[in-house]
């Protein structure tokens, strides 16, 4: 703890008037996408198993927290101990599990429990009109769709077999095959948002996070692409200088390896 009360005098040293220019200047909005980067900087180092990357990374997030909280103080809109104290309030309130009498074996009961304490919050119930509310704007796309089908189903509204999700996922990509051939910019793109979302519906149905899985398949591209740069070293092309079915050639080659 003695190193935690270090960091946020530092903190409040860098916003203060002979502080740091750059601190100084920062809004909650401006660091808006600061916090999205040092996220997935995190998951960075969490997916390639980088431990001394983890702790780094937590770090930088920290830094976001403490920042933020001491531009509210600045407000007198709140401070990192009322974020620390709510934080202990919502652990204790949603683990009755654990601080109360009710039970949990498993992690689904744990999360039920979870969840039924988060609705019986009077702020959520008045806040909120619809089970649709709640669900960042901010998140990645398919990470919110998911969340949004989530809710859906929680619901009651959701598919009965996956073959209706297969069906519409036909549907979908028929419609979008339409829009492209009428040259319909703005339909094509809504279609296209309708594929993407049916595909999300997909993932669920299995069980899998498509925002997993999508980066997944963005990381085997860039794999199998730095492997069709490596293979040009020694000679004279560069990948610009391939014709097309010389690229295609390359590609197939790393895809069969």
């Amino acid at each position: 703890m003695r190193e935690l009360r270090r960091f946020v005098e530092i903190v409040k040293q860098l916003r203060s008037e002979h502080g740091c220019p750059w601190d100084k200047a920062q809004t909650h909005l401006s660091l808006r996408r600061c916090l999205v980067e040092e996220c997935g900087e995190f998951l960075d180092a969490l997916e390639e198993e980088d431990v001394a990357g983890m702790r780094e990374e937590l770090g930088d997030l920290l830094l976001q927290v403490v920042l933020h909280a001491q531009i509210a103080a600045e407000a007198d809109n709140f401070d990192l101990e009322d974020v620390a104290g709510d934080a202990c309030k919502k652990l204790l309130r949603r683990h009755p599990h654990v601080f109360a009498q009710e039970k949990a074996d498993s992690p689904e009961q744990a999360l039920l429990n979870w969840e039924k304490r988060k609705l019986e919050e009077p702020d959520k119930k008045k806040q909120r009109s619809s089970a649709m509310d709640g669900v960042p704007r901010s998140m990645p796309a398919l990470a919110r769709a998911q969340k949004t089908l989530g809710k859906a189903v929680k619901n009651g509204f959701q598919w009965q077999k996956q073959e209706q999700i297969l069906d519409k996922i036909d549907e979908e990509l028929g419609e979008l095959k339409l829009a492209l051939q009428k040259n319909q910019g703005a339909a094509v793109q809504e279609e296209l948002g309708d594929l993407l979302f049916s595909l999300v519906s997909l993932s669920a149905w299995q069980g899998f996070e498509a925002e997993e899985a999508m980066q997944a398949a963005v990381a085997k591209f860039m794999r199998r692409f730095r492997n069709m740069e490596k293979s040009l070293k020694g000679t004279n092309q560069r990948l610009p200088d391939c014709r097309p079915d010389e690229l295609l050639k390359l590609w197939q080659e790393q895809k069969n390896s």
